[in-house]
């Protein structure tokens, strides 16, 4: 008797389900305080199983106060607000490995003022990246941004980059911490 299994196990269905859920702060969040700024972190865990195994899907969301100035273009833009990021951890029973963190790191709540006209930037930025759980990690990509109400086409450039820590027993975001520059 020959077994199939399916390309496509119930992890990606508690990872959607994970990720959809809304961007808000449960009662009794932790909290941790990053210079000055404060850092909310909420967690949940949910549970899958599949025919053969089960997979365990930890998800942690964060507001992260981020600051910081993209220089070059037609003026600088000085950038500031909370980026939201939730960090979905994934276990790995079928093989044993180092459990997957997918990482999604939404910037449109930011808003830029260039240093010159006084006009405000904005960006939909929102950034994915999967990586092996690690107790600290840091994760950098650039962005477009474009001042608001003109044409998205041709965007500027900016860097974002945030350290985040993990607690590698319980599989949660423990604290995060970000900025912006220029790439």
């Amino acid at each position: 008797m020959k077994i199939r299994r399916s390309f496509f196990p119930s992890a990606p269905v508690a990872l959607f389900l994970a990720m959809a859920a809304p961007w808000s702060t449960p009662a009794g969040a932790q909290t941790a305080a990053t210079s000055g700024s404060t850092t909310t972190v909420s967690a949940s865990t949910t549970s899958t199983t599949s025919t053969s195994s089960s997979t365990t899907t930890t998800s942690t969301a964060a507001l992260v106060p981020v600051q910081g100035v993209v220089t070059g273009g037609a003026e600088s833009v000085s950038f500031s607000g909370k980026a939201k990021l939730s960090a979905d951890v994934v276990t790995d029973p079928d093989f044993g490995g180092i459990p997957t963190v997918v990482l999604s790191i939404d910037l449109s709540s930011l808003k830029g003022v260039g240093a010159s006209t006084g006009a405000t930037y904005v960006t939909s930025d929102l950034g994915i990246v999967q990586r092996r759980l690690a107790a600290g990690d840091t994760v950098q990509f650039t962005f477009p941004f474009n001042r608001s109400g003109m044409s998205p086409l041709a965007p500027s450039v900016g860097f974002a980059s945030f350290n985040v820590s993990f607690d590698v027993n319980t599989l949660k975001l423990t604290s995060a911490t970000g900025r912006i520059g220029s790439p």
